[in-house]
């Protein structure tokens, strides 16, 4: 589409840039929800893998980190709010960008979601409340932090963010220490093909939070050097830090030898460790359940507004209030939210089934959503092939994992995510396709 397709008073609405590399990088760390990850993401990991979860986790990271690249390329080119349906609608056709966009939001719903249920099922775990009111409690907070605007959100995300990561470090080091650092060998576990492939999908889902980062382009100062450096900086920390963690505590349950099937990691803290430990470990996972909802909530307003921005969305969507950024889609993601909060407590009774389903529904729309921007960085490539061997062969590699993962874990899914996540991506390009008949028709008269 071309930029005389924009109104002028669309023009007028541009974000101004105000984001620091340390407030992208703690934001997106917040949607990495590290130590929420290791609760839920890190114990289903465990649960498929076993002790070979450390290694499934790395595998995971290299495969957000290929995917990460890509991105990270494509970040260099392409400045402005909207993240990958930016790139798909710039890069490869309108079609695509929409079907793009759409998976993008519901990836990014159900992926912050995911959070949320993670936490209500620590909590009611742990302490017995409700999930029906820790998860609408936390979804209030969430949206009250995202209606203030993106600066106290970061602001928030830097503190908390930093404090985590040093309660993951101190964490890991106990648990080695318990042991008088007697490390395992984590490849003398076996396992076959498919179960690697559902491990890895779930490992992938901890450094997977630099998704978040990309939406917010437009917001960044010197967007091409800041974003991309965010990319790899947070894929790295998070995946490492996460696998570090989970390979510490694999290390204490064989050393003592406490049966893994079901790990209780916050029971087993707080019996080996103190009530003080386990107060601030507990601090860390309902933080982690604003943080990763807060985060990504922000993305998929961004995402929404690119979409109103470039007609693909109704207009009043693209409004955009400086610092407080784009209310109306903000609004309009919340209330996307707070559909998927009511409707995952409301038919599953379990939270932690709930996390599964949409930790699932949002790995599986992450990758296509991934693959279309491999493909973006294919198309922009090709046309200076021997200049851009290096992207292209990144964008190619990561198209072929991206889509080994997504097949693989897909026969390992259960057939009701699967219907899920395929209806979705119908409606997608059935709503496509309905814009560009209307357009067809608006062009004739």
């Amino acid at each position: 589409m071309s930029t005389s397709s924009i109104s002028k008073e669309q023009q007028r609405t541009v974000p101004k840039r105000h984001l620091s590399f340390m407030d992208i990088v703690f934001l997106s760390m917040g949607g990495q929800s590290p130590f929420l990850s290791i609760l839920t993401y890190g114990v289903e990991t465990f649960i498929i893998a076993g002790f070979f979860a450390p290694i499934a986790i790395i595998l995971g990271t290299l495969l957000v980190l290929v995917n990460g690249l890509v991105v990270y390329e494509l970040s260099k080119r392409f400045t402005k709010e909207g993240g990958y349906y930016t790139y798909a609608f710039y890069s490869l056709t309108k079609r695509l960008g929409f079907e793009t966009g759409w998976l993008y939001i519901f990836y990014s719903t159900t992926y912050g979601v995911a959070y949320i249920f993670g936490t209500a099922y620590i909590i009611y775990h742990v302490l017995g409340v409700n999930p029906w009111i820790i998860g609408l409690g936390l979804l209030s907070i969430t949206s009250l932090f995202a209606i203030m605007g993106i600066r106290v959100s970061t602001k928030y995300a830097v503190f908390a963010s930093s404090i985590e990561i040093g309660i993951m470090t101190i964490i890991a080091i106990i648990f080695l220490s318990s042991t008088g650092f007697h490390l395992y060998n984590p490849f003398s576990f076996h396992l076959n093909l498919g179960a690697i492939a559902y491990a890895v999908l779930f490992g992938s889902s901890i450094p997977t939070g630099y998704g978040s980062i990309t939406p917010v382009s437009g917001e960044a100062k010197d967007a091409r050097k800041t974003i991309s450096r965010a990319i790899i900086t947070v894929i790295l920390l998070g995946g490492l830090l996460a696998a570090f963690d989970i390979y510490a505590i694999g290390d204490h349950l064989l050393f003592f030898k406490i049966p893994a099937n079901n790990v209780d990691i916050l029971r087993l803290i707080e019996n080996r460790f103190g009530i003080i430990t386990f107060i601030f470990v507990l601090f860390a996972a309902i933080n982690d359940g604003i943080l990763g909802s807060l985060s990504f909530l922000t993305a998929t307003s961004r995402t929404i507004f690119a979409m109103a921005y470039t007609n693909l969305f109704p207009k009043v969507f693209s409004k955009f209030e400086n610092y407080r950024g784009p209310t109306n889609a903000v609004f309009l993601s919340v209330i996307f939210y707070l559909i998927a909060v009511v409707l995952g407590l409301y038919f599953i009774n379990n939270p932690f089934i709930a996390f599964g389903v949409m930790g699932a529904l949002a790995l599986f729309a992450s990758l296509f959503v991934h693959i279309a921007a491999n493909f973006s960085l294919i198309k922009i490539s090709i046309k200076k092939i021997r200049k851009r061997i290096f992207q292209i062969s990144i964008g190619t590699f990561a198209v072929i994992f991206s889509v080994f993962e997504l097949v693989n874990s897909i026969m390992q899914a259960s057939p009701i995510e699967v219907y899920i996540f395929m209806a979705f991506i119908i409606i997608g390009f059935l709503t496509a396709e309905t814009i560009n008949m209307i357009e067809g028709e608006s062009d004739e008269e």
